[in-house]
């Protein structure tokens, strides 16, 4: 799928996924276009970690990353004694969202290439299988060679290949919150903090993104506790009683957070998919692979996926057998994740003990150690 094999490749969904998939298919001379159904996508966003081998497979394509060098990671309990710390994996960095997709669209080729409120509405498929065009909502036909779907976590486009797939929604959800505060930013200097209730199920991590910002977020246990409604300023009160009691700066930080500043994440639990592609259609990020919250792997998966990609396109005259060689790599590297994830989740309900403590990061070698004994 080099050369003239493939010439225009259509990328659904403008986030990281999408964003980065776009440029390292650009590097080896692919067209990409991507269609993204808001704007909104790139004005909001909050922070995360992201770890050695994602930021330095974006620096080797030349982009340069802001974020705060995170070496220690604490786990205290709500009155803020300390419970463990232990050393953070090399190169693990806090980063804020809207940096990063600022860096990648600036590394985009041109402007053009990215179009907003263009929502896919379907696919249109032959006999084969193979995609002959995708119908965006406002009835544009886009036709392509390669059709990628970086649709996010809900994907349109894996529901279209897996209408069926049962996908539950997560039993821990996740309200984040970005707060400027220089006091917080000096408290939490180069540490990722983590904040449990002893009977588990609640718990605040505290992640400084740069100069003047910390994202925190609050992982809950739906099945116990629940907002009262969705809105921002509902979602802001709910954690706001939830930590009033809390260790400082736990109730400051959550008090000086613009309610606008304030997100629902709802995640999914699924399986694995049985495949990442079928014919000329390939799926990356979210849309390939929905991670719980607990593996902080969601962000580095998609770089991933996007390198690999790219990597196997280059060189290749077989499109079908590089795409079967992208879903079998990816699967099995995301495979430990999705294990490792509910370990996590599992041990996050119950009360803390010398095991939940633990830095909550899902490392490649432990994960596949502990798929390799399960």
């Amino acid at each position: 799928m080099k050369g003239p094999t493939v010439k225009r490749v259509g990328i659904f969904g403008g986030g990281i996924a999408g964003l980065t998939t776009a440029i390292a298919l650009g590097r080896h001379g692919y067209r990409c276009q991507i269609y993204e159904r808001m704007r909104q996508v790139h004005e909001a966003g909050m922070g995360f970690i992201l770890l050695r081998e994602a930021s330095a497979s974006l620096q080797a394509g030349g982009i340069s990353l802001r974020g705060v060098p995170l070496y220690r990671y604490r786990c205290l309990d709500s009155s803020g004694t300390l419970l463990h710390q232990q050393n953070m994996p090399g190169g693990a960095i806090g980063l804020r969202r809207s940096d990063l997709i600022s860096a990648l669209v600036n590394a985009l080729p041109e402007d053009k290439h990215l179009s907003f409120d263009s929502e896919l509405d379907s696919l249109e498929f032959d006999r084969s299988g193979a995609v002959e065009a995708a119908r965006l909502a406002s009835g544009r036909v886009v036709q392509a060679d390669l059709y990628v779907g970086a649709d996010g976590m809900r994907s349109r486009i894996r529901h279209a290949l897996f209408p069926d797939w049962p996908a539950c929604l997560a039993q821990v959800q996740e309200i984040t919150g970005l707060a400027r505060s220089a006091d917080v930013v000096r408290w939490a200097g180069n540490d990722f903090n983590k904040f449990h209730v002893t009977r588990g199920g609640v718990a605040l991590g505290v992640v400084p993104v740069d100069s003047d910002h910390v994202v925190w977020y609050m992982q809950f246990d739906s099945h116990r506790f629940s907002p009262s409604t969705r809105n921002v300023e509902g979602l802001h009160s709910f954690v706001r009683a939830l930590v009033s009691e809390w260790a400082d700066p736990v109730p400051d930080l959550v008090a000086l957070t613009d309610p606008a500043q304030v997100y629902l994440w709802r995640p999914l639990d699924v399986d694995l998919i049985p495949y990442f592609h079928q014919k000329n259609l390939v799926l990356v990020g979210d849309a390939a692979h929905p991670l719980l919250p607990f593996t902080s792997q969601g962000v580095c998966s998609a770089i991933a996926d996007a390198v690999t990609l790219a990597e196997l396109l280059s060189g290749c005259d077989d499109p079908v057998q590089v795409l079967n060689c992208y879903s079998e790599v990816r699967r099995a590297k995301c495979a430990p994740y999705i294990h490792e994830g509910r370990k996590l989740r599992d041990r996050f309900l119950m009360p803390l003990s010398a095991e939940s403590v633990l830095l909550p990061i899902v490392d490649d070698q432990r994960a596949l150690a502990e798929v390799a004994t399960a």
